[in-house]
């Protein structure tokens, strides 16, 4: 009996030295979600391909103008959408990729800090410039396909990525202060794991220009914050 009692006192010593640490490290960090629909009121004129006036070879005849991506339902994609006050994600590796003479993705949200890599996947020259307003943020040369070159994204604001070499190549990397999304195809956007408060939700789209709206993030849930632009 002796035995089994101490077996007994040692397991609930063990619970207890458990339970203890456990409260030490004080209640779990919660978090909620600011998730929503970014949309567009009236039908959007269409916006015609752009001539295609170099390395026709590669790039084609023409190539599509993805400024503006509006569903048949009214939905709108490429939109970023950010968290303003909330804390900013680690930085991460964004990447660029060109491919017949268009950048991929158009539109990127990073937290500032990260590193933007630039691959050329095209067997010609594309110089690339990234813009903020009239300042250059950075140049890269890459002179034929496998070539890569990285840029430093330190501070936060929109920058514009321009091919010196093909005057239709635009994109945008948004350098962002705190927690954000893009707003997918069907304009359906989420941006996770935002600790509890009130905060500013700023949308940002290259054409629509900005939209902001205040929300309350719950502990757990979601806080929505649905955008409206055209009429």
């Amino acid at each position: 009996m002796r035995g089994w009692r101490g077996v007994t006192l040692g397991a609930m010593t063990i619970r207890t030295a458990l339970a203890l640490a456990l409260a030490a490290l004080g209640p779990a960090a919660r978090a909620g979600d600011v998730v929503g629909t970014v949309t567009f009121q009236g039908a959007p004129a269409p916006l015609p391909a752009a001539p295609v006036t170099k390395d026709g070879a590669t790039c084609g005849a023409s190539q599509p103008d993805e400024s503006l991506k509006v569903s048949p339902a009214g939905r709108v994609a490429l939109a970023v959408v950010e968290v303003e006050g909330a804390p900013r994600p680690p930085p991460v590796r964004a990447a660029l990729g060109q491919d017949r003479c268009r950048f991929a993705p158009h539109v990127q949200a990073v937290p500032a800090g990260s590193t933007l890599e630039v691959a050329n996947g095209d067997p010609i020259l594309h110089s690339v410039r990234g813009w903020a307003g009239r300042r250059s943020r950075f140049e890269l040369a890459l002179a034929s396909r496998g070539d890569r070159a990285e840029a430093a994204l330190e501070r936060p604001g929109v920058i514009q990525v321009r091919c010196d070499v093909h005057a239709w190549m635009i994109a945008y990397v948004v350098v962002t202060a705190g927690p954000a999304a893009v707003s997918g195809d069907d304009g359906t956007f989420a941006v996770r794991g935002v600790p509890p408060g009130e905060y500013t939700v700023r949308a940002w789209h290259e054409r629509l220009g900005e939209r902001t709206l205040r929300v309350t993030v719950p502990a757990e849930g979601a806080a929505r914050a649905d955008f409206s632009y055209g009429r």
